[in-house]
């Protein structure tokens, strides 16, 4: 990285030291509770424990990067582990959980400086890549809101470092491992999908014997890539039977608490999807036919989405209508299985799923701005989208600053 690139992160690094004390979210109580609950319970119990209405709904792989983070808290602060100690919020605590982002967030470092080492002729390209690290975006929704996008963020650049050095079944491994740490991804699965079926399995058809056997080797290899990752994060419930939970319970737990399709279509804050103008457009039909008022559509923790004149959405069509788009983004892919391809269609399978998948929190929008923020260079469009894209998540995510010392922050995105 050179001189002024190096420069922007330390400044960079400092605001977000500097914005220790902002304004946090519940989230920075779910991932305490987390840090809680893996140390300090059983791990049959992480998935069915309900001490807090916090519960772990994280897949497996993440909730091991809890306990890890809870070590050093033990010597910091002891009760920053205590299952019971609900809303602890000592500044002790802040300060670790702070800390906490910072650190997991090297991950996204490395890989910036990773992808940024292969442009090292291209000023464009490094500037779009230290943007990712710098992004008002992650600043807003990891350091003052409080999560750990910058870090899943850093598995998915790895990933897509090695798709771009050409090393498919390590970009296996890694996108396997990111549905482990944060299953949402799940929705950009189908662009990696085709991306190695063509690009490694099926680079061109076989046409004869040994070419046959070598498809066959590939498709062992890669299948052993990325059943690795989900083996290595379930097996240790699988084995895990104390208290008379067995294999099956311990999986079914887990399975409840990464799909809580009761949770509703809505999230608290309405993400500005497709569904948002949907129940807008509901709320209105239900006033002009002069109806009584239905319960709310935003229920944060607990609660279904109930609409009054327009049908109910279930978690079923969402998903299929976002495979459906997301298989038509993939015929490129399939014909063109370049990394630039695959940027494209990451992007345009995040987009599809933040416009019309189920639950959607605001924060998605980022999974479409990181790719495309790595695809802006190739073409002026793409530049231009980025822009637009770019500002459109920003100005999005203004309204979880909602408190009066936090709206100067706002400017920082400018």
């Amino acid at each position: 990285m050179d001189a002024p690139g190096a420069t922007a992160v330390v400044l960079g690094t400092v605001t977000k030291f500097l914005l220790w004390p902002a304004y946090h979210s519940t989230d920075m109580e779910v991932h305490r509770n987390w840090l809680a609950l893996t140390s300090s319970l059983p791990l049959q119990k992480w998935y069915i424990d309900t001490t807090s209405p916090w519960t772990l709904d994280y897949p497996p792989f993440f909730a091991y990067l809890s306990w890890i983070l809870a070590q050093p808290a033990k010597w910091i602060d002891s009760r920053i582990v205590n299952v019971g100690n609900l809303n602890y919020a000592a500044w002790s605590c802040k300060a670790y959980m702070r800390a906490t982002v910072l650190v997991t967030e090297l991950v996204l470092a490395a890989a910036v400086y990773a992808l940024a080492q292969l442009n090292l002729a291209h000023d464009t390209d490094r500037m779009l890549l230290t943007s990712i690290l710098l992004h008002p975006g992650l600043l807003i929704v990891d350091h003052i809101h409080f999560q750990y996008n910058g870090f899943l963020f850093g598995v998915m650049l790895w990933s897509l470092y090695f798709a771009r050095t050409k090393r498919p079944l390590r970009c296996a491994v890694l996108f396997a491992s990111l549905l482990n740490f944060k299953h949402i991804y799940v929705y950009v699965a189908p662009a990696y999908i085709v991306y190695l079926l063509r690009a490694y399995l099926l680079p061109e058809l076989p046409r004869n014997e040994k070419e046959l056997k070598a498809v066959f080797l590939r498709v062992a290899s890669l299948g052993v890539c990325t059943l690795t990752p989900f083996v290595v994060s379930l097996a240790p419930f699988a084995m895990s039977s104390a208290g008379g939970l067995g294999a099956a319970t311990n999986f079914q737990a887990i399975f409840h608490r990464l799909f809580p399709f009761h949770r509703g279509l809505i999230h608290a804050y309405w993400a500005p999807n497709v569904w948002a103008l949907y129940t807008a457009s509901d709320r209105v039909l239900l006033m002009l036919k002069g109806h009584a008022p239905i319960p709310s559509t935003s229920r944060g923790i607990v609660g279904d989405t109930n609409f009054g004149v327009l049908p109910n959405v279930s978690p079923k069509v969402c998903f299929l209508l976002a495979m459906a788009f997301s298989a038509i983004y993939s015929i490129r892919l399939w014909q063109r299985p370049t990394y630039r391809a695959l940027l494209l269609c990451i992007t345009l399978c995040a987009l599809t799923s933040f416009a019309i998948g189920w639950h959607v929190h605001e924060k998605a929008v980022l999974m479409a701005v990181v790719p495309l923020s790595m695809a802006a260079s190739y073409s002026y469009d793409y530049f231009r989208a980025w822009e637009i894209l770019t500002a459109v998540a920003i100005v999005s995510l203004f309204p979880l600053l909602h408190q009066p010392l936090e709206t100067p922050i706002k400017s920082y995105g400018r």
